[in-house]
């Protein structure tokens, strides 16, 4: 056989084995990824908590929205919305996006907009009805008996027409528009379009997919739950009631829940979507309604709006009226408390009690945390290192041993690997996470309390006394404890989080080690639940007292610390009023820290 015919027979082969599939995948043209983007080809599809047609309703997506396709299961794809919502829309109403233009895109600017089959009206009945903001590409437009026309494509390939006037072409740029008025001009273009729980469309709306709409259509995109535009949204900025503009966003519930949200007009009135009286978009009389004005928790102001108000700010009268409210709070309570709160930003702080000493009980565990992290950062110690896990340690007294009290909540993963040997860092998050005492006191004796301690006093935190191991019932009954004042414990949680003693690595373990706490009823349980604030924290409790100690990141960045410890009492009735105490004198510090 000549070099020529060899060649043409191994070409041959090759195009055989690529028709038939028998190339290796190397050979072959490696396939393009499948696009995780899709088009919504129905005029509005509901978006699923579950992959359920019978489940509730979270939010709604519109033709020729693009989503994020992120799985499907049983006729279901999950989607990623242009809102942020992740949920579940019917699998046929989306199609792959191409990224092909057919023609030029296109919106719906109409509230809603009919597409026919054949440029007339009166032939036939609309193919499909598209709501205000969804887009298409238009083919051509055409004059035709007096009347503009477009012919459409959407986004599965069928070819329709509109109406001229109910399209405009999509911006390549929508530019951000703060003018209340304008927003208001349009919600009313909205008055008695039908309440739908998730509505985002002139078909129906719910409270916050009304107002959503209308600041999408001017160009700002904000959050879409009522709660998350309350409380977590950086573009707005609280407000006074008493300083009310047109165009203000207030917030209703309780003080565990926010589930509504409307739009100041003045004059007292609003225009919101409600599915009370007639569920409608309505404009209703704030003092007339009994279910606005005595359910109304906060107000909101778009920051880009001149003249907005900024958060955090501090006047003199603002820290007095909470320090008088805290200061309340801790003397109707019956006992003794320090409190020291601290806002991290602009240093506005109050001390009540600052330096009165108490047992520290376990937040003591946070200064043992410190010094683990300062060796870590030395190399003298790796997360990875191991200890052997055994109940037993030496009294500082005379040498007896001696073992922890084991608290099945405290120790359920710890007391697994007694007899075992664990890693430090697993025993280090326990020690936190959960509040082991026994991973405590392996650490005070790999240590040693003067390592503790001498850490401590370098950090400015020397009133905070770590002399003993827990559970050394021989030390206390000489007097040796354990024991902190509000001021010094306020100082060790600040250099936990900001120190420069330890690296930017340590603090933010310190962080996210603190910010795991399972025993959160104190401090965080006093919080809104729906606020999306962070507490970073450790508690401690012994019979006659229960601290907490914190520092509170709030959803926009700005952190404040706070330590409360309490004692003086005894029993569970006095423990509980202790707690209630506790929470509301978060909530008051928290209100003031989001307050305008």
């Amino acid at each position: 056989m000549t070099r020529r015919a060899r060649i043409s027979l191994s070409v041959f082969l090759l195009v055989l084995l690529a028709i038939l599939g028998g190339l290796p995948r190397s050979v072959l043209a490696a396939e393009p990824p499948a696009s995780r983007t899709a088009v919504v080809a129905g005029a509005v599809e509901n978006v699923y908590v579950r992959p359920d047609a019978t489940s509730e309703v979270d939010d709604q997506v519109i033709l020729g929205e693009t989503v994020e396709a992120l799985e499907e299961t049983a006729g279901f794809a999950k989607v990623r919305c242009a809102s942020g919502t992740v949920g579940w829309v019917d699998a046929r109403s989306v199609v792959r996006d191409s990224k092909t233009r057919y023609g030029t895109p296109y919106e719906v600017s109409s509230n809603v907009a009919h597409l026919y089959r054949d440029p007339d009206f009166s032939s036939s009945r609309p193919v499909l009805t598209a709501p205000l903001a969804a887009r298409l590409d238009v083919l051509r437009t055409f004059d035709q008996e007096g009347h503009s026309w477009a012919e459409v494509r959407l986004p599965d390939g069928r070819r329709l027409f509109a109406a001229g006037p109910d399209l405009a072409p999509l911006p390549d740029i929508r530019p951000p528009l703060p003018h209340p008025a304008k927003w208001i001009e349009m919600a009313k273009g909205f008055l008695d379009a039908p309440y739908t729980w998730g509505g985002t469309t002139p078909f129906g709306f719910d409270c916050s997919g009304l107002l959503t709409r209308v600041l999408e259509r001017h160009g700002i995109r904000v959050m879409r739950n009522s709660a998350d535009l309350c409380f977590r949204d950086p573009r707005l900025v609280p407000v006074r009631f008493e300083k009310l503009e047109a165009g203000d966003f207030l917030f209703f519930g309780t003080d565990r829940k926010i589930d509504h949200v409307a739009m100041w007009l003045g004059d007292g009135r609003v225009i919101q979507a409600t599915s009370y009286g007639i569920p409608s978009t309505q404009i209703t009389s704030f003092e007339e309604n009994g279910r606005l004005k005595g359910r109304f928790r906060y107000a909101r102001r778009l920051a880009a709006i001149p003249g907005a108000p900024r958060p955090g700010a501090w006047s003199e009268a603002k820290r007095s009226a909470l320090e008088a409210e805290l200061r309340a709070l801790a003397g109707k309570s019956g006992v003794r408390f320090g409190i020291v709160f601290r806002d991290l930003g602009t240093g506005t702080a109050i001390r009540i009690g600052e330096s009165q000493a108490m047992n520290a009980a376990s937040t003591v565990k946070t200064a043992v945390l410190l010094e683990l992290l300062r060796r870590l950062d030395a190399g003298t110690l790796r997360w990875t290192d191991e200890l052997e896990v055994k109940n037993e340690f030496r009294s500082v007294v005379d040498g007896s041993p001696f073992g922890v009290e084991i608290e099945p909540e405290a120790e359920a993963f710890v007391m697994g690997k007694v007899g075992e040997k664990a890693p430090v860092g697993f025993l280090a998050r326990e020690m936190i996470v959960r509040s082991s005492n026994l991973a405590a006191n392996l650490f005070l004796q790999l240590v040693g309390t003067e390592a503790v301690q001498k850490l401590l006093d370098e950090l400015g935190a020397g009133t905070v006394h770590v002399k003993r191991a827990l559970f050394d019932t021989k030390a206390l009954d000489r007097g040796i404890f354990n024991d902190t004042d509000a001021a010094g414990m306020a100082t060790l949680m600040e250099a936990a989080v900001r120190s420069p003693r330890l690296s930017e690595s340590s603090r933010k373990m310190a962080w996210d080690i603190l910010a795991a706490q399972t025993v959160n009823d104190e401090i965080p349980a006093g919080l809104h639940p729906q606020s999306g604030t962070i507490v970073a924290h450790k508690t401690g409790s012994v019979s006659t007292a229960q601290h907490d100690a914190a520092i509170v990141r709030l959803p926009d960045g700005r952190e404040y610390l706070l330590v409360l410890l309490a004692d003086g009492f005894q029993g569970d009735v006095a423990r509980k009023g202790v707690l209630q105490t506790a929470r509301a004198i978060s909530r008051a510090v928290w209100e003031a820290m989001i307050a305008p």
